[in-house]
């Protein structure tokens, strides 16, 4: 499928033109994975703005997808075949050992974002879709996962929060010594099941710790992004409401969280696949 990376002319603002190539990205990512029978579904921010704003919330500038553990894996296998050369796949395999999840990145842009501000990126940084791995488990692994990323103030357990570095520290050794993989596998091994009850963001990703009923989640269907046509969970208002509350409510200024410090959308970032507009 051809790349149209035109689209993002018709934009007025920095803002807009990423907008225009994020859905340029998204028709492509759709594609792929329609084309090999790949399960995804529109997530967070943008699943938000679809139902809040009828598109993008108007401050945001990325595009968040999900998929399932064993479609995902199978995505990294397939993607090269069917990516344009016009956009970059991005995991701890390709440029960045530190990525925790996929990314396709636009190859003729710049992002930067606010930790990436004067520091020396050797890593690609064009406009990005993130993916993220989805599991399908019989009971919640939100232990597991603290353990796995280390993330014990995200503990219930104030006396946990509170000593937090002990138990980072006595944690640390395990997941070196068996490794991250390893550890992976076996709760996933652990936590599956053939009727499973509960569908819960990646074990290994660090930053995002959701847990969705099986049936608020599946089976998906379909709406309208930006005329695009993508996947939305079953019940899209449990969905938002168990992310985020009260979801219609429009945040204070202070709160419209913007990923980028800089969008350069006509400007190639310095990675050697990166290409000339």
């Amino acid at each position: 499928m051809n790349y149209d990376k035109r689209v993002r002319e018709k934009g007025k603002t920095s803002l807009e033109q990423t907008h225009l190539v994020l859905i340029e990205m998204l028709r492509i990512v759709d594609y792929i994975c329609r084309k090999n029978k790949l399960t995804y579904w529109l997530d967070a921010g943008n699943l938000l703005g679809l139902v809040r704003h009828n598109g993008f919330i108007p401050w945001d500038d990325d595009i968040d997808l999900c998929m399932l553990r064993d479609d995902y894996e199978k995505f990294i296998e397939i993607v090269h075949k069917d990516l344009p050369k016009e956009l970059f796949f991005q995991y701890k395999s390709s440029d960045d050992k530190n990525c925790k999840w996929i990314k396709i990145r636009d190859n003729f842009s710049t992002v930067v974002t606010n930790q990436e501000k004067g520091k020396e990126i050797k890593y690609h940084q064009g406009i990005f879709i993130d993916i993220f791995p989805y599991d399908c488990i019989k009971e919640d692994f939100e232990l597991a996962k603290i353990f796995l990323n280390r993330k014990y103030q995200r503990s219930k357990n104030p006396i946990v929060r509170k000593t937090r570095w002990l138990f980072n520290i006595l944690s640390t050794v395990p997941v070196k010594l068996i490794g991250l993989d390893r550890l992976k596998r076996y709760y996933l091994n652990k936590f599956s099941d053939e009727n499973p009850k509960l569908v819960a963001t990646g074990i290994e990703i660090p930053n995002f710790f959701f847990t969705f009923d099986y049936g608020t989640v599946f089976p998906l269907s379909e709406m309208d992004f930006m005329g695009v046509k993508v996947m939305v969970p079953n019940k899209v208002h449990q969905y938002l409401t168990d992310m985020y509350g009260n979801y219609m409510k429009i945040p204070e200024e202070k709160n419209r969280v913007v990923h980028f410090a800089k969008i350069l959308p006509f400007n190639k970032c310095n990675h050697y696949k990166a290409l000339d507009y």
